[in-house]
């Protein structure tokens, strides 16, 4: 429920913020003139624009993925793809995505690469996965995984509150 209010609040400030704008370039445009209201309408686009943080990466909208051991160091063409929800909210879902093979002797599983993602209205909250573990077990049909991250709330924008997040578990893969 605090994620969909959370989401709601968000909305309704970019909406304000938005009428506060539109507000603000009619001033402009009554008291300055159209040149100035144009001038104010492109530096406020480029603000937008320019709202990532120098220490994101560039493509940030790619899901950071953990390699664990080169595909080619196993059975070729037999990889597989088993999902773990880490948290379901009301309007979201955290999941563990692991891809895994058998090695050469077509035995054991074992895991390649695995990521982290989102899906749902995530609008305000954002999930930065820091470290992904995924070990075997004794039992061939099991990983033992940890996950940890943090969620930022952001409000408009800007990061209010970083909670760090932990999951653990077994994954049941075929």
């Amino acid at each position: 429920m605090l994620y969909l209010l959370w989401s709601l609040l968000n909305v309704g400030l970019f909406i304000f913020f938005v009428f506060i704008c539109f507000n603000a370039t009619k001033l402009i445009r009554e008291k300055l003139g159209i040149f100035a209201s144009v001038i104010f309408v492109f530096g406020l686009l480029s603000f937008i624009g320019n709202s990532n943080s120098d220490n994101e990466e560039p493509n940030s909208s790619q899901i950071k993925t953990w390699n664990f051991i080169p595909e080619d160091s196993l059975k070729s063409n037999e990889n597989y793809f088993v999902s773990i929800d880490l948290e379901n909210t009301l309007v979201s879902k955290y999941t563990l995505g692991i891809k895994y093979g058998k090695d050469k002797q077509g035995q054991s599983n074992i895991p390649i690469s695995s990521n982290s993602s989102t899906t749902g209205l995530i609008s305000g909250i954002h999930w930065r996965p820091v470290s992904i573990i995924v070990n075997r077990t004794n039992d061939n049909n099991k990983f033992d995984y940890s996950v940890y991250g943090v969620l930022e709330w952001k409000l408009l924008g800007a990061t209010i509150y970083k909670q760090a997040k932990e999951y653990q578990g077994n994954a049941v893969i075929k």
